[in-house]
């Protein structure tokens, strides 16, 4: 295994088991911080459902996504399991994330 990859595994064995013995001092900010941090690691691996991305990642109507889907901004999404209908991963969405911000500034 890596040496930092080892590294960060042990550091995250090291804060569960803080956790798990409740010797966790971390305030609601670092808390925060942490999910953030350990979210944009699993980018890539965890699924979400086209209304979770449109509520909480893009910011924009299912019909809006729809479109980007139809433009070939957003991936079609993969058949995963929990899900009845396709899903994707927050890394999909980097194109559409672009997209949104380069477009946000023009008044239409």
């Amino acid at each position: 295994m890596n040496i930092k990859l080892k590294l960060l595994r042990d550091l995250m064995a090291d804060i569960i088991e803080d956790i798990d013995a409740g010797n966790s001092t971390e305030d609601e900010a670092e808390i925060d911080a942490a999910i953030d941090m350990l979210s944009t690691l699993n980018h890539g691996i965890k699924r979400y459902s086209k209304r979770w991305l449109c509520d909480n990642v893009l910011h924009c109507s299912e019909s809006t996504f729809n479109n980007y889907l139809a433009l070939g901004i957003i991936p079609k999404g993969q058949p995963a399991v929990g899900f009845k209908e396709l899903s994707w991963s927050i890394k999909d969405m980097d194109d559409a994330i672009a997209y949104r911000k380069a477009n946000s500034a023009k008044i239409y």
